[in-house]
């Protein structure tokens, strides 16, 4: 199917829906940053993580429609090897293979909310460490591959989305981690 300007309907969903995925997905990178560094203080971390849960599956969405979208187009005509295992794309290999490993990520951490309690919240946390390579792998994959981020674009889109994860990973590593109190000691028995 194409539009009356002769533009396959796939490529235009598969780039907006690439587009809204990454968007929506920065987003809920932004707020686990945030809830994990706490700035915003104990009153707002049941909304962010509420938030953070609702983007996570949002983007998961988006992901799928791309995906979808992807192995639809007449033009790029992928396989579904190539959506799925990294290295198998016939066109950009590496900078579709850096979107495949990011997309395996994403629904990992997401699917992880689900199992949390199984995972343990030491492991769980562990687990997400794995965002952050999620996230620039979503955006090499976008500056390497988007048609859209050509010129200034991929740049700006860097900075915007980039600057925020820079700034709170920062702050992160920076603000020391608040002290579970310990349990007081056990009498000494004599």
């Amino acid at each position: 199917m194409t539009l009356a300007a002769g533009l396959p309907v796939a490529w235009l969903v598969a780039r907006a829906a690439g587009l809204v995925a990454f968007g929506v997905l920065t987003l809920s990178t932004w707020m686990g940053l945030g809830m994990s560094t706490r700035l915003l203080g104990p009153r707002y971390q049941s909304r962010l993580l509420g938030w953070h849960r609702t983007l996570a599956w949002t983007g998961l969405a988006m992901l799928g429609l791309h995906v979808g979208a992807v192995l639809a187009d007449p033009v790029m005509r992928f396989g579904l090897p190539a959506v799925l295992v990294p290295f198998a794309a016939p066109w950009r290999p590496a900078a579709i293979a850096a979107g495949v490993v990011a997309g395996w990520l994403m629904l990992m951490l997401t699917v992880s909310f689900r199992m949390r309690k199984l995972i343990g919240q030491r492991g769980w946390r562990r687990l997400h460490y794995a965002s952050f390579a999620a996230f620039v792998l979503s955006l090499g994959h976008a500056l390497a591959s988007g048609t859209d981020l050509a010129g200034i674009g991929g740049p700006v889109l860097a900075v915007i989305a980039g600057g925020p994860v820079l700034w709170l990973t920062i702050v992160r590593i920076l603000t020391p981690r608040a002290q579970r109190p310990q349990p007081a000691p056990a009498p000494a028995t004599t």
